[in-house]
């Protein structure tokens, strides 16, 4: 008996310390944690991309949810006041890239006007504008002047001056400003609202005919087999980008100081409902997918999951992702289809139950349906 006793207690120390594996103390302490109501038996989990064997268990540690024990969602927890630092910093270096390489040369001093730590600012002789009575053109400008065969600089300003007078003039207009006393209509005076034919007749309508049915069947069947390896090449372009989203995952960032009382407050809130949302998902017998390394979620309703499923069985036996992507990435995100294609092996095996218990129900309501008829 004592061996018994001893051994179930064994086993439920293991059990917890699998649960709370990978979930930080500190998180648990400060938001808490929450056990499952009940054992959900409807409904499909991934994790990962790999398929989760029911009944589930949602459970909550911390900041960290938990399907039958596996984490399978972390969320990021930061405080506000570090955040806000954290963007200011990010602001002041992209709008000065340079500022962290020059330290402290490149700040510049209210008083002087000048780098600090630089030689002194040169200053200008201004002797020569002084004794010109500050209009006389320097010798420099005199000498491009007369490079340039424009004369001298005040026979270049006249010439502008004179120019600016004509534009002047010219945008004011002559024709008509006033009304004569004798006739106030006189404005319109020169106004023509002869009709001028045109000097070629218009030509006849055409019925417009559709490019395509001018080709022959032989042109559309072409046309065809290359949007079809257009296609192919898409969903292939598609299955790259989502195993380098698959490789950059972000993982959730977890710092626990200067948290307030508010946020705490808030973040086990968050929490609380994110894990009644993965419950209530799994209840209406949905299709939950998630991430342990970050708190991305994905529902899928039972209509669409009844058709998924067994479609996944069969799109997972092709050579790569690109047929499972280009049928199913408007619906699951590309990068988690492609970690559950890299996981086809162990979530067919583990389906086999659901896969009877899909296409059971699936028979039974057509069984339904024909009867109503």
């Amino acid at each position: 008996m004592l061996k018994h006793f001893l051994l179930s207690v064994a086993l439920s120390g293991a059990v917890c310390a699998f649960a709370t594996e990978g979930v930080n103390e500190m998180a648990t302490q400060l938001f808490g944690s929450e056990e499952a109501e009940k054992r959900v038996s409807d409904g499909v989990v991934f994790i990962d991309g790999c398929f989760l064997r029911g009944p589930y268990s949602v459970t909550r540690e911390g900041n960290v949810i938990l399907v039958n024990g596996q984490i399978a969602s972390r969320f990021k927890v930061e405080a506000a006041a570090a955040k806000a630092a954290a963007e200011r910093a990010a602001s002041a270096g992209a709008a000065d890239p340079g500022l962290g390489e020059r330290g402290s040369e490149g700040r510049v001093s209210d008083e002087e006007g000048e780098t600090i730590g630089s030689e002194p600012t040169p200053e200008l002789d201004a002797s020569g504008a002084a004794s010109g009575g500050g209009t006389k053109p320097s010798a420099i400008e005199a000498k491009l002047a007369k490079q340039k065969g424009g004369g001298s600089i005040e026979e270049r300003l006249a010439a502008k001056q004179r120019a600016k007078n004509l534009k002047a003039e010219s945008s004011k207009g002559a024709f008509n400003q006033e009304a004569t006393p004798a006739d106030p209509m006189a404005l319109f005076e020169e106004a023509d609202y002869t009709y001028t034919p045109p000097s070629k007749p218009e030509p006849k309508a055409v019925p417009y005919v559709r490019p395509a049915a001018q080709k022959s069947m032989a042109e559309r069947a072409a046309e065809a087999k290359q949007k079809d390896a257009a296609a192919t090449q898409k969903a292939m372009t598609v299955q790259e980008s989502a195993e380098e989203e698959a490789e950059d995952e972000e993982i959730a960032i977890e710092e626990f100081d200067d948290l307030t009382e508010e946020e705490i407050e808030a973040y086990t809130k968050k929490f609380a409902a994110r894990r009644e949302q993965i419950e209530k998902a799994l209840n209406a017998d949905g299709m939950v997918l998630l991430s342990s390394a970050s708190s991305g979620l994905k529902i899928v309703k039972r209509p669409t999951m009844w058709k998924f499923i067994p479609q996944f069985e069969a799109l997972a036996k092709e050579k790569n992702a690109s047929k499972l992507v280009g049928k199913w990435g408007k619906v699951v995100p590309p990068a988690y289809l492609q970690k559950m294609f890299d996981q086809r092996t162990e979530s067919l095996k583990n389906m086999k139950t659901l896969l009877l218990r899909i296409k059971r129900e699936q028979r039974e309501a057509e069984k339904r349906k024909k009867s109503r008829l």
